[in-house]
């Protein structure tokens, strides 16, 4: 494994544990499950076997998306002093996260589950690594490929 390779899953490793953990808590799976049905879905989470190699890749999409809502509108609920305003910008982060769960392919019960089992599932992290990698490595193939088309007109 090259020290990009071990960077790259010790990122996707640091990323488990904030983002998914954050959409559930934040967006407390509101529009789909109760507090008490996303507990039970948290205890009862599949082994890593048990989602399907769509369902860790549409994870993994997912995962980047409700973390980069999550960076760009946690410090601003945060720093909200108008409790009105500050459960606005709350709802719109969680249905911009749900939403972005949801066009990768899973429910936000789905979303929970994985993101639940890949807290003690090394397996799993292992799974969710490699997926986040492969997109990585495709979006930087199309970026590379852009950019040749534009700075080769003949392209």
């Amino acid at each position: 494994m090259t020290l990009k390779t071990q960077f790259f899953a010790a990122g996707a490793a640091l990323a488990l544990m904030t983002a998914p953990a954050a959409f559930a808590q934040d967006a407390g799976v509101g529009a789909t499950m109760s507090g008490d049905a996303a507990a039970s879905a948290t205890t009862a989470a599949p082994a890593a076997g048990a989602f399907t190699d769509t369902q860790v890749e549409g994870f993994a999409e997912a995962m980047a998306d409700v973390q980069s809502l999550n960076e760009e509108f946690g410090p601003r609920v945060t720093a909200e002093t108008d409790a009105t305003a500050q459960a606005t910008l709350q709802q719109e982060m969680n249905a911009r996260m749900t939403a972005a769960v949801e066009e990768s392919g899973l429910t936000a019960q789905e979303y929970n589950q994985i993101a639940a089992a890949a807290q003690t599932d090394s397996e799993l992290r292992a799974r969710i690594g490699q997926a986040m990698q492969a997109d990585a490595g495709a979006s930087a193939d199309a970026s590379a490929e852009v950019e040749a088309t534009e700075s080769d007109p003949e392209m």
